[in-house]
């Protein structure tokens, strides 16, 4: 077991007793190594202000267990695939994928691409494929959308952007006023 320059404990050459090494000792030579380790790692931490805001973790995590299935993809990461069931997929990164979840959150940074049936969609990021939204779609004012979307309600910020085709859900449970509309830019 050799690690950073780290002796064998348990070197065995012809002729050669096996060094007498207790458990206890190798767990504490271990221990430094890894501590070592984590000391020489850079810290990459960008400052409080520019950190995600995040939803705090109960103080005894085996009495409250997440039931809504929520997936955060944060920034720096790439997802590619499929999702068949989320309650909040949440983009803070890349994502390629087709999904069916209750909620679609594009942060302000992210990308998704490609297809996604979900009752609620809010997008401050790139959105770029095909979106059905049996409720309510949000664009915020740093969102853009590109593509093919059917909703039930619709606002947009001043400053968000959607581009492509754009209808209207009738199944949806609210007055009906517009059957179908198409923007081209």
């Amino acid at each position: 077991m050799k690690q950073n320059g780290s002796t064998d404990f348990h070197s065995s050459k012809p002729g050669t007793a096996k060094p007498d090494h207790s458990i206890g000792e190798a767990m504490e030579r271990l221990q430094s190594i890894y501590s070592s380790e984590a000391a020489e790692a850079p810290a990459d931490v960008p400052p409080a202000g520019e950190m995600p805001v995040r939803k705090p973790m109960p103080s005894n995590p085996g009495a409250a267990k997440a039931t809504d299935g929520s997936l955060l993809a944060c920034a720096g990461v790439k997802l590619k695939g499929e999702i068949t069931s989320c309650g909040t997929l949440t983009v803070e990164g890349e994502v390629d994928v087709k999904v069916r979840a209750r909620q679609v959150v594009v942060a302000n940074g992210g990308t998704f691409i490609g297809k996604a049936e979900v009752v609620q969609a809010d997008i401050a990021g790139h959105f770029e494929g095909t979106l059905n939204v049996s409720g309510k779609l949000t664009i915020r004012s740093t969102g853009m959308f590109n593509g093919q979307v059917t909703y039930g309600q619709l606002e947009i910020e001043p400053g968000g952007e959607l581009r492509g085709r754009v209808d209207v859900d009738t199944s949806a449970s609210q007055p009906q006023r517009e059957k179908s509309r198409s923007w081209r830019s």
